[in-house]
């Protein structure tokens, strides 16, 4: 079951059953209840067929938990939702500005004198990233020497040129992993962020 709430007091809880055969959304408005039902019931419909990017129902959980934390209105999460699910339906949707992330759950939480960013991804990846005033932890599942490696000195780097805070390092680690879909994607990124910024 995932429950997600909205702003103006609009909560929509979804319950799937283990098979995906039984789809339940209940919301405070019936139409809105109907449309996710229908959405999600169509992509359950679909988990694990070829060709469908999609292969277990904790992934379609997983995309539809971090498209809630970015949608602003239910609006933007159902639109965002059939974009994310690859529904095609024959209802016109309004066109809403909204960044559809990949399927990948990121936590950043304070630890201390720092914060610790959790990310877990759509191709089963992982890492967990410490960073404080006086270090940088990195752990990665599964792991791989030479690419941690490589991540640790990229990551001191940034840390040691103090060109931003611990916190703006790890809001930007959080940022880069919702929109990438593995370890090796989410370096690319971070690469890519940090060429991009100007420089001072």
């Amino acid at each position: 079951m995932l429950r997600i709430m909205f702003p103006k007091s609009m909560t929509v809880t979804v319950t799937i059953d283990g098979g995906g055969k039984n789809v339940s959304v209940a919301a405070n408005d019936e139409k809105f209840a109907e449309r996710l039902s229908s959405i999600l019931q169509w992509s359950t419909n679909r988990v694990g067929e070829p060709g469908y990017p999609f292969t277990s129902l904790n992934q379609v959980i997983y995309g539809m938990e971090t498209l809630a934390r970015s949608a602003m209105s239910i609006e933007q999460f159902i639109e965002g939702l059939r974009e994310l699910l690859e529904v095609s339906d024959k209802h016109p949707v309004p066109e809403v500005g909204v960044r559809t992330p990949s399927p990948t759950v990121v936590d950043l939480s304070p630890s201390g004198n720092g914060w610790i960013v959790d990310a877990r991804f759509l191709r089963g990846e992982r890492f967990k990233l410490a960073i404080n005033k006086a270090s940088i932890g990195w752990a990665a599942d599964p792991p791989e020497p030479t690419r941690d490696k490589a991540i640790m000195k990229f990551l001191s780097r940034l840390k040691s040129a103090r060109v931003s805070s611990d916190e703006d390092v790890a809001l930007l680690v959080m940022e880069v992993a919702h929109y990438s879909s593995d370890i090796a994607g989410w370096l690319k990124g971070m690469h890519s962020a940090i060429a991009e910024e100007p420089r001072s």
